[in-house]
């Protein structure tokens, strides 16, 4: 499943799992640069997710608050 396709719960969960994975026992010098760029992108990805939700909550707000 593609990135876009997740919620933001289910990428959330995600990128918890990649920063854990830098605490962890199986933590490979070789593999940080990879893990570290997953979770820069998830962590985009969140953000963005957050931020269209946040305008259609304003859109919405505008909306009720316009009605009689």
């Amino acid at each position: 499943m593609s990135s876009k396709n997740k919620s933001i719960q289910e990428k959330t969960i995600e990128l918890n799992k990649l920063v854990e994975w830098f605490d962890s026992s199986d933590f490979t010098l070789e593999l940080a640069l990879d893990k570290f760029k997953q979770a820069e992108k998830l962590a985009i990805d969140i953000e963005s997710d957050l931020s269209s939700l946040k305008n259609e909550i304003q859109v919405i707000k505008q909306k009720f608050s316009k009605e009689p």
